[in-house]
């Protein structure tokens, strides 16, 4: 990468069809980026949305190209201050999440690039899994290393263009939210059958040839993209009683609360520095707690960069200030010095 980049990351916005949410992310969104991508148009600009940035989960293909168009209708403002961002030559990176994995279906990733990028759609990208800058980051949503919400095999998706996503063990729950007790442990036990053979078709040759080809897509060793790709596994054993605790958590109006890096990403550190391909930064969301921490026996830092939404866990500033909006901020300077971490944008500081 050149020097004299900019990256700018947030998470978990959860953008849908209307503006019902308190803290109003896509009306605060619109004003984060006029007046940090757009007041300043220095460097070269690179905006990610680190998943879960729209909620089209479980949807068709069909579905899924209708509910975005819906999303950014419904936002008009977002939508015009996205636009401008790519007319002026930023870069806008979409990492799927959990809630939008639909987004690694290549129809909707094309569609998103027309709607967002209309005079050169090749500013906007789509990023199924990892975003990986030489030296510099590595990004994903991190779901993938939570059991609830993994999905194995969502390169197949990516790559191969199928219509084809097994339901993770969480996602099952929430779509019967009707039915009774038994129906829904039910749906949540077939899940999990379901993403144990995901788990075990993963890990068979042709899948390693879905991970050689993101390899080549992100220019990282492919023994290391094996290696992430297996850093985590869902096992039935450990979920079901993980999935119980959520359930009874979720009853009471609590959650898990963390202030510590998941186990993954120091993990995920080491991987890269045993294959000669260090970064600055690693870089996750997913939890909805900001978070900036250094990793034991790595150079590397993380952030996670929380969430936008009224969801907020943790205590970060953004839990007693409703106000505060957390990102992350990784500059390269022109002698190629990188610096950066995470801060809170505020709609009221000028």
């Amino acid at each position: 990468m050149s020097p004299g980049a900019r990256w700018l990351l947030v998470s978990d916005l959860h953008l849908d069809g209307s503006d019902d949410d308190p803290r109003h992310a896509g009306r605060m969104l619109a004003g984060f980026l006029r007046r940090t991508v757009l007041a300043d148009l220095g460097p070269q600009q690179h905006i990610v949305f680190l998943g879960d940035t729209f909620e089209l989960a479980d949807l068709t293909e069909v579905e899924s190209l209708a509910r975005l168009e819906s999303i950014l209708a419904s936002h008009p403002d977002t939508w015009h201050a996205l636009q401008a961002c790519s007319a002026h030559g930023a870069e806008l990176h979409f990492v799927s999440g959990n809630h939008d994995v639909e987004l690694a279906r290549p129809s909707v990733a094309a569609r998103l690039s027309e709607l967002l990028s209309p005079a050169d759609p090749a500013l906007v990208q789509v990023h199924p899994w990892l975003l990986y800058v030489p030296n510099v980051l590595l990004a994903e949503h991190g779901h993938l290393h939570h059991a609830l919400h993994r999905i194995p095999e969502v390169l197949r998706t990516a790559i191969n263009g199928t219509d084809e996503l097994d339901l993770p063990p969480l996602a099952a729950l929430h779509a019967h939210p009707t039915s009774s007790r038994l129906s829904r442990a039910g749906a949540v036990a077939r899940a999990c059958l379901a993403s144990e053979r995901a788990e075990r078709r993963a890990r068979k040759p042709a899948y390693d040839e879905l991970l050689q080809t993101e390899s080549r897509r992100l220019t990282l060793d492919g023994t290391a993209v094996r290696e992430l790709a297996r850093l985590s596994r869902f096992r039935t054993v450990s979920a079901l009683p993980r999935t119980a605790t959520r359930m009874v958590l979720a009853s009471t109006g609590r959650n898990v609360n963390g202030s510590q890096p998941p186990a993954a990403a120091g993990k995920v550190a080491g991987i890269l520095e045993n294959h000669r391909s260090p970064v600055a930064w690693y870089i996750s969301a997913h939890t909805h707690r900001a978070l900036e921490a250094s990793l034991d026996a790595s150079p590397t830092r993380y952030i996670n960069t929380g969430t936008w939404s009224s969801d907020v866990r943790g205590q970060g500033p953004d839990q007693a200030d409703r106000q505060a909006f957390p990102y992350a901020i990784i500059e390269v300077d022109d002698a190629g010095v990188i610096n950066g971490g995470l801060r809170y944008w505020h709609p009221l500081v000028v």
